[in-house]
């Protein structure tokens, strides 16, 4: 319900607008749409963004459909992230890790399911020959040498909510991530809003916070905009939409403060 909580707030308050002969059921109904509404607005305006940062990350899904990907390299090669979180990395879309390899010569990348595996790639050297890849669950993590020092780099690639499996894929991610020891940043499409329980529990277990602000990301259906893509580092940071470039997904490009 944390996805649809905007549009049912305005839908209450608009059929709030029937029940003028009940005053109090209206004034009630109007309030319960307020604060329901203000806690997703709120949301969207961020969280602290720091003066300084300590990492670029490009975080992308890359959409399993077919399609023309070499924008995102060319966006890649020019805003030179230290690090690359991505989803839905089909078959197809090899061509695009491979021409990455010489800027980017630490990198895992792990299956999920049919739409495509969950990948990091570094550019920042390896701190231990550690990594983490649990097929099928949708997460892969380097161990990489930050300028804080080591530092997981985690891509994770979770299912919609219900009726799919978001709720249980979660659980198990986040009981791997609490096994990862010293400080994280976690990247990906989490098919979930940021003022969710969801987002909640994973910053939780990564002392992290999520970067903003938190413009859309994701246009459900066509007619829906949502910020379903995100990530969270340790003191937060900042993001910045770029553009489709072939996928259903903005890319997020992030200065983020360990």
């Amino acid at each position: 319900m944390s996805v649809l909580r905007l549009p049912l707030a305005v839908l209450l308050a608009i059929l709030t607008l029937f029940s003028y002969r009940q005053p109090k059921l209206m004034i009630i109904g109007f309030l319960v749409a307020i604060i329901s509404s203000a806690t997703v607005l709120w949301a969207y305006q961020g969280v602290r963004v720091p003066e300084n940062y300590d990492l670029a990350v490009y975080q992308k899904n890359l959409s399993f459909r077919p399609g023309d990907r070499s924008d995102i390299l060319n966006d890649i090669l020019m805003l030179k992230p230290d690090v690359i979180t991505l989803q839905e990395v089909h078959k197809r879309h090899l061509p695009l890790i491979n021409s990455l390899k010489k800027q980017y010569p630490y990198h895992i990348v792990c299956p999920f399911t049919a739409v495509g595996a969950v990948a990091v790639l570094s550019r920042l050297p390896l701190a231990s020959d550690a990594y983490r890849c649990e097929i099928g669950l949708g997460i892969a993590a380097l161990h990489i040498q930050s300028s804080e020092g080591p530092l997981w780099v985690v891509s994770i690639h979770q299912h919609w909510p219900w009726p799919f499996p978001q709720e249980t894929q979660a659980g198990k991610i986040i009981s791997i991530l609490s096994e990862l020891d010293g400080l994280k940043m976690i990247a990906g499409d989490f098919n979930m809003v940021p003022w969710s329980h969801n987002l909640d529990e994973y910053a939780d277990a990564t002392d992290t916070q999520l970067a903003g602000p938190f413009e859309a990301s994701f246009l459900f259906k066509g007619t829906y905009a949502m910020r379903i893509d995100h990530v969270l580092a340790p003191k937060g940071g900042k993001t910045f939409l770029r553009p489709y470039y072939g996928s259903d997904h903005h890319g997020l490009f992030a200065r983020v403060d360990l």
